[in-house]
C-alpha cells in the first residue's frame, strides 16, 4: 500500500511537468483525469456494490466478500460523478472561468437532482410524475427503480459539492499552469 501513494505523486508530477511545458493539451489533461476517477467510481460499483444499485453499468460484478475501498465507497460514487463530468464537460468548452465554474455547477446540480429524487418524501411525486411523462418504457422503469431503490444520503450531496469543487481547483491548477508556460 505504500507504493500507491508514491505513484500518485509520481503521476502528478509527470502531469503538472506536461502542463508546464505545454505537451499535453489541456484537454487532453482533463480528460485523462476525469477517466481516472470515473474508473474509480466504476471500480466501486463492481467491486463493493451489487448490480441492482447501478442505473447505467452492467450486471458483471465480481463481489468479493469484504468492501475494498470500505465506509468511502459509499459516497465516492457521488463525488466521482461529480469530478469526472465536470472536466469532461470543461474540456469540450472554451476555456473560460465562467463556463468551467458554470460546468462544475450543473454537475453538482444533476448529482444532487438525483440525490433528492430518492428522499422518501420527493421519490413518490417524483415517480408518478414520471410515468404520466415517460409512460413505462425501459428507460422510465430504469429511473423509476433508481428513485424507488435508492437511499437518500446527505453525504452523497457533501461528496457531491466537493468533487465539483475538485474540480473547480484541478481547472484552476491547469489554467495557472498554462499561464504560467505562456509567460515564460
Amino acid at each position: 500500500m505504500v507504493a500507491a501513494p508514491r505513484r500518485l505523486m509520481v503521476l502528478t508530477h509527470v502531469v503538472r511537468s506536461a502542463l508546464a511545458h505545454g505537451s499535453i493539451p489541456r484537454p487532453a489533461v482533463l480528460w485523462l483525469v476525469g477517466s481516472g476517477a470515473l474508473a474509480l467510481g466504476v471500480l466501486v460499483y463492481l467491486t463493493d456494490r451489487s448490480s441492482s444499485h447501478s442505473l447505467m453499468l452492467p450486471h458483471i460484478g465480481f463481489q468479493t466478500p469484504h468492501r475494498w475501498f470500505g465506509a468511502v465507497g459509499g459516497w465516492l460514487p457521488s463525488f466521482v460523478h461529480a469530478l469526472a463530468f465536470s472536466l469532461f464537460s470543461a474540456a469540450l468548452l472554451a476555456p473560460a472561468s465562467r463556463w468551467e465554474i458554470g460546468a462544475c455547477g450543473f454537475w453538482f446540480a444533476v448529482s444532487a437532482a438525483f440525490e433528492i429524487g430518492q428522499h422518501p418524501r420527493v421519490r413518490g411525486p417524483l415517480v408518478d410524475a414520471m410515468r404520466h411523462g415517460l409512460g413505462q418504457g425501459p428507460v422510465a422503469r430504469a429511473f423509476e427503480n433508481y428513485f424507488l431503490s435508492g437511499t437518500f444520503d446527505v453525504g452523497d450531496l457533501v461528496a457531491a459539492a466537493l468533487g465539483a469543487a475538485l474540480a473547480v481547483s484541478i481547472l484552476h491548477c491547469v489554467r495557472a499552469q498554462r499561464e504560467n508556460h505562456r509567460a515564460t
